[in-house]
């Protein structure tokens, strides 16, 4: 088989019995020879471990935890030493990917967008499948003890949101302000907290009426985080496709293919795969995705940048979680 055919025919084959919406890769494929053909590629670049970056959605204390076991797993089968590297915040993330610092990245839907924009040679190879979609919901949440009801109750409200490079943190719960004829700068009082943790914890102290968030980090918090039991969804904007894995500009074609099927090989259709991704979020799998895979993100872009333009708004600054929303 021709492994440039690789992307495509496993992005086509799907599981087709208990669990129908996770992809496999097809037998026929000798996973072996692309492993193989995977490290030789990267050693005739000298590399002989690959830099995996990710991107601290909820905190960036327990993000490297909770991907050890698959980005483990995936180094087993291809026969390479995968480190892993948390951002410090989303830009960052995005700065080491256009650098060349790390080969391999998890991004943020937007963010990958964005660092697109800027580096065309940069390649997204998969995303994840959880809970049997493709897409995730963001929330717009605030406290059941408050006068917050409807979307409409949340102007002038001291408003969290996630980081500007944030799908579900901040694009999506924006133009959902937007589609209510809420403007998500100048129509609440908006701050940046850098993590869904954050947005979270800012909600139920008190220092933020109400925040946006994702549907897996609300459901992490309310088995971790004291008080998040007492979030009232106000609001859902529409699906987002989940995370981006991407590769920086430069990385070889036929490594990529390896990634791709090692990674495809993950899934929790085996005892190996579920425990590997059970911190995961409820994540079952991995499926090949394209540059199109990503397209209502950059519609959803374009409704958010000509608000923001013809009102001649800019966004805040991140502000710095107080210690009572800080994690220990």
């Amino acid at each position: 088989m021709r492994l440039a055919s690789l992307t495509t025919l496993i992005g086509m084959v799907w599981a087709c019995d208990s669990d129908p919406q996770i992809p496999i890769v097809p037998k026929k494929v000798n996973k072996g020879l692309v492993y193989a053909q995977g490290r030789e590629a990267l050693a005739s670049k000298g590399i002989t471990r690959l830099n995996w970056g990710l991107t601290p959605f909820v905190s960036s204390s327990t993000v490297g935890d909770q991907y050890q076991p698959t980005l483990s797993l995936v180094a087993g089968r291809l026969g390479l030493t995968i480190t892993s590297q948390v951002g410090s915040n989303y830009a960052d993330l995005e700065q080491r990917l256009l650098s060349g610092e790390i080969d391999v990245a998890t991004m943020s839907p937007y963010a990958y967008v964005r660092a697109k924009a800027q580096n065309p040679d940069i390649h997204v190879f998969a995303s994840h499948i959880a809970g049997g979609s493709e897409t995730y919901g963001s929330y717009i949440v605030a406290r059941d003890d408050s006068n917050i009801h409807t979307i409409d109750d949340t102007r002038g409200k001291r408003f969290a949101f996630v980081d500007e490079r944030s799908s579900s943190g901040w694009l999506f719960p924006a133009a959902r302000l937007l589609d209510a004829d809420i403007h998500p700068v100048d129509d609440v009082d908006p701050r940046f907290l850098g993590s869904h943790k954050a947005v979270i914890e800012a909600v139920i102290s008190g220092a933020a009426d109400v925040g946006a968030t994702y549907d897996g980090a609300l459901a992490e918090g309310r088995g971790s985080i004291p008080g998040s039991d007492s979030l009232r969804i106000v609001a859902r904007t529409k699906r987002i496709p989940f995370d981006a894995y991407v590769v920086r500009a430069g990385f070889p074609p036929t490594a990529k293919d390896a990634l791709q099927v090692a990674l495809g090989s993950v899934s929790t259709r085996d005892a190996v795969g579920r425990e590997a991704l059970a911190p995961l979020l409820g994540v079952n799998g991995f499926m090949s995705v394209s540059d199109s895979h990503y397209k209502i993100i950059r519609a959803v872009e374009i409704e958010v940048r000509a608000a923001l333009s013809a009102s001649g708004s800019s966004l805040p600054k991140p502000t710095p979680p107080t210690p009572t929303e800080s994690s220990p």
